[in-house]
This record gives structure tokens, sequence and C-alpha cells, in this order.
């Protein structure tokens, strides 16, 4: 029975993208979570991190206390993003729950052919719950079902949607991950119908010692892009990162840090973009009680 679910798992990722290139629900396909991002968002096979889920929900794998993250996040000139995960274990089972609110403010809007204008803002919000567990050794599925709200200056729409991950382990430093986020109805503003943001990621991540490369093929509105990052660990408690992404037009490189003192873990990463956009910069507290 087992091999058959692995079997089933493994062809839903295999399976062709349907996804429009007008998917809705933009602002959450941003990159959550300021270690990953300062590893480029190369972030699929990389566990035991609560914004793993983010990425694969497989990938929290590896959590045995109750670890939680809280970010706030910048991007461009009015554009925020504040997040959240809580993760624990239980009974060979890593929950998680996780909330991302995301809001641009003052948009202009006009109601004809004039230079008059009001201000408006857009709204995005994600509540997932998921979890992770053994399907068999070396071999972790994870799944999470959420709700999407969007509001754009009084018009809203909402949809439920679901993510599914599978981690492989072949050596006990080797990660490789594979993910389909995003499933789900869709979302419908005014008179217009919008698929989700569905995403295919695969990745793979390797710890040499104190180092960890990692690297994201990542399926998105019908192109490809490539994710590459690194963290390098120096006297245990200081965290180095850098990345870059390839196939973008208004972003590539990124880099980071990290401290850890006793339980608690602070992250930076600073990100910045082309054509006239706004640098990014990405704080994180992450702490296990």
């Amino acid at each position: 029975m087992k091999k058959i679910c692995l079997t089933a798992v493994l062809l839903v990722f295999l399976a062709g993208s349907s996804v429009r290139p007008e998917s809705g629900i933009k602002m959450l396909t941003a990159e959550a979570g300021a270690r990953s991002v300062g590893m480029g968002g190369a972030f699929s096979a990389v566990t035991a991190d609560p914004y793993s889920a983010a990425y694969n929900p497989a990938s929290t794998w590896g959590i045995t206390e109750v670890t939680g993250s809280f970010g706030h996040n910048t991007y461009w000139e009015n554009t925020r993003i504040e997040t959240g995960y809580l993760s624990f274990h239980k009974r060979s089972t890593v929950i998680t729950a996780g909330v991302q609110f995301a809001s641009i403010d003052d948009l202009e809007g006009r109601t004809g052919p004039t230079t008059d204008y009001y201000e408006f803002g857009a709204h995005d919000v994600s509540i997932k719950v998921g979890a992770a567990f053994e399907l068999e050794p070396k071999y972790i599925l994870g799944f999470s079902i959420g709700w999407m709200y969007e509001k754009i200056d009084v018009e809203e729409g909402s949809a439920f949607n679901f993510d599914l991950g599978l981690l492989m382990q072949p050596y006990p430093d080797l990660n490789i991950g594979l993910a389909v986020l995003n499933f789900g109805s869709t979302v419908k503003l005014i008179d217009e119908s919008y698929d989700l943001p569905r995403t295919y990621r695969g990745g793979i991540a390797y710890t040499y010692h104190d180092f960890t490369p990692s690297a994201d093929l990542v399926y998105l509105d019908d192109d490809l892009y490539v994710h590459l990052g690194g963290e390098y660990k120096l006297y245990e408690k200081f965290f180095i990162r850098s990345g870059y992404r390839i196939g973008y037009d208004t972003k590539d490189f990124s880099a980071g840090a990290g401290f850890v003192r006793r339980n608690f873990r602070i992250d930076y990463a600073y990100l910045p973009y082309k054509s006239g956009l706004n640098d990014s910069h990405l704080i994180n507290l992450t702490f296990e009680i």
C-alpha cells in the first residue's frame, strides 16, 4: 500500500501544469522567510525549519521541539508581508500552521481618464495547516490545506487550496524535495475568475560539514526558474548565506546572515530589485521551546 501511495505522489509531481499566466493572489508568491531568501529561495529540500512549509510541506521533517518563526518583510516601496509559522512534533508527525499577510498601500485609482484619483489598498491573506510524516524509510510525505483571501479596493474573493510535498533522503546528508503548491479553486473578483498561483518545485540540498548548498527548479505561470543558494555556519553561532536566481527580470542576487543564542535565532536577508524597484529587507525571529 505504501508503494502505491508513493507512486501516486510521484505521478502528481510529474503531471503537467494547467496554471494560467493570469493567476491571482500574486503577492503571496513572494519568497517567505529571511533564511530562505538569503539562500536564493532554494529551500524545497532544506529541512527542520518552520518556513520549509512554504516551499515543501514535507521539509518540516526533522523538527523535534515546538518551533516558531515570525517575520517582517518589506518589498519595494509600499509593500509589506508579515509571516508566522509554528511547528511541533507529535506521534511521529510534524504538524505546522502558517499565516502570511501581504498588503500594498497608497495605490491610485481613477474612475475615468482624469488626473484626479483616490487612494486604495490591496490585501492578501493565506492560512495553512499541514503535516509531514514518514511514508516509508527515507521517504517523507507532507501536505497542507489552506484558505486564501484577496481584497483589492472594495472587491474581494477567496479560495481553498492544497499543497503536497515529498522529501527523499537517500543518504543522511542529502535531501531531495518535490512539491506542488496552491492546488485549489479559483478566485473571483468582480466578473473575472483567476486561478491560484500554482507552483511546482524540485530541489536538492547537501550538507558537507558546516556548509549546505542547495538548488531548486521552479515552474510558475508557464515559466521555469532556477534558484541557487548556500549557507555556511561559523563557530556554531553565526550563519552567512548567499543565493542567485536565474530567469527573473527583476531579481537575481541575495544575501543574508543569522545569529543563534540559546533557543533563539535572528535572521536577516537582503534582496535587491531591478527595474526601478526598491530593495527588499527581511528579518525573522525563530525560537524553540
